[in-house]
């Protein structure tokens, strides 16, 4: 133990510091109610005269939110592209440019979720290097991938507007789905993606109004996705003493806000103010601080489709205790949540799970069943999101659908 200001007695692995190198350089960041009406300003700013609107066709429809929008952009709106879906496929990203080509767009506005920026980034490479469809489906089935521009100055840049709460928006990678040849005369889907320090965004417009006109459902199924990023970038390989502040700035935010968000503004407020320090240092170049939990649900989206805010919410309890059994420090995760032990700071989790009426067990959500588990733990094992997992925690295929027994 050491002492500090007043005689307290602190856990030398709260205060401890370890050399660090944080190389971090997000796009400008706008927080708070009507800062949305900033946008047209932030394009004029970077010379940008047409923007297109990259959307999903729920959100092309929710009129209040559009309006915002519109309102923001003024004339340099040129269209709404309305062709983005869940499944985020590489032909959805080729559209967007094709639309943007003939509207002679110089910005991208992608506005909802996550799925709408990664489409709109894929697209603003596609663009920058001139590539067809069919190119990049060659591309991605000879070498898993898409590169990037050798000349970053050709990318169309982003300027997002989220209204859920993943935290998936102050990133340098996204993640798309290919139709390839299959190399035996027919077509599979295969998930693939794309990274670099030019794809993050120019500028982001955080404005709690907007948040608030997104269904309860989607926000709360979205938030146990964006809430879990500050949980592992506590007990990440790669965390730093500033995303250690950020992060548990974010906690203590989102405890409070995640519950009441959609009954009280100054919640709604906190809550998304925590989801962009939630982010804050999460995506960098070379490194990422997301790891066991979102292995975990990648391995359940994989085998079960689950979507990433329910298999948190139902898993991310039970790998924390995994990790506190095998000896992983949760140190700085305990100090976020004001706490003595790992399991009450698990419990508060609980509690904001519980709070977003979300479920508490796999068997509770549609299309999960139990033969599926050794697929799940499978995939988790191999997950390349546990390169970042805590310092010497080797996370097996056994253990991995140990846990997930213990979630279903």
């Amino acid at each position: 133990m050491v002492f500090g200001p007043a005689g307290l007695a602190t856990a030398v692995t709260d205060l401890d510091t370890p050399p660090f190198a944080f190389d971090y350089d997000p796009g400008a960041i706008r927080y708070g109610r009507g800062s949305v009406a900033e946008l047209g300003d932030a394009l004029a700013d970077r010379g940008r005269d047409t923007a297109l609107v990259v959307c999903g066709s729920n959100v092309a429809g929710n009129a209040e939110l559009m309006d915002a929008v519109g309102d923001g952009l003024g004339d340099r709106l040129a269209e709404v592209f309305a062709g983005t879906t869940p499944d985020k496929r590489l032909r959805e990203a080729d559209r967007a440019v094709e639309r943007a080509d003939e509207l002679g767009a110089d910005a991208f506005v992608p506005v909802g979720g996550g799925s709408s920026l990664d489409v709109a980034t894929i697209a603003s490479v596609l663009r920058a290097r001139d590539r067809s469809l069919s190119d990049a489906r060659s591309e991605v089935r000879e070498t898993g991938g898409i590169a990037t521009p050798e000349e970053p100055d050709a990318l169309t840049p982003l300027f997002p507007v989220p209204t859920t709460l993943a935290g998936a928006d102050l990133s340098v990678v996204a993640g798309i789905a290919a139709e390839v040849d299959d190399g035996a005369g027919g077509t599979e889907v295969v998930s693939t993606g794309v990274g670099g320090a030019d794809l993050m965004p120019e500028a982001l417009f955080y404005d709690p109004a907007l948040f608030e006109t997104t269904p309860e459902g989607v926000l709360a199924g979205s938030a146990m996705n964006g809430f879990d990023k500050a949980i592992e970038a506590l007990y990440a390989r790669d965390r730093t003493a500033i995303t250690d502040a950020t992060a548990t700035r974010a906690v203590r935010l989102l405890v409070d806000g995640l519950p009441a968000m959609t009954e009280d503004a100054t919640a709604m407020d906190r809550t998304v103010a925590g989801i962009v320090l939630a982010q804050y240092g999460v995506s960098r170049p070379g490194s990422m601080l997301i790891n066991v939990v979102h292995a975990y649900g990648h391995g359940l989206r994989d085998a079960f489709g689950v979507q990433q805010g329910l298999a948190h919410a139902t898993v991310a309890p039970h790998a924390l205790r995994a990790m506190d059994e095998a000896g992983v420090d949760l140190s700085t995760l305990t100090a976020a949540f004001d706490v003595d032990t790992a399991e009450a700071a698990i419990g508060g989790i609980e509690r904001v799970r519980d709070a977003l009426g979300l479920p508490a067990t796999l068997s509770a959500v549609d299309g999960v069943d139990e033969g599926g588990l050794d697929e799940a733990a499978r995939v988790t094992a191999a997950d390349a999101l546990l390169s970042y997992a805590p310092e010497g925690y080797e996370l097996t295929e056994a253990d991995a659908r140990a846990v997930l027994e213990a979630a279903f």
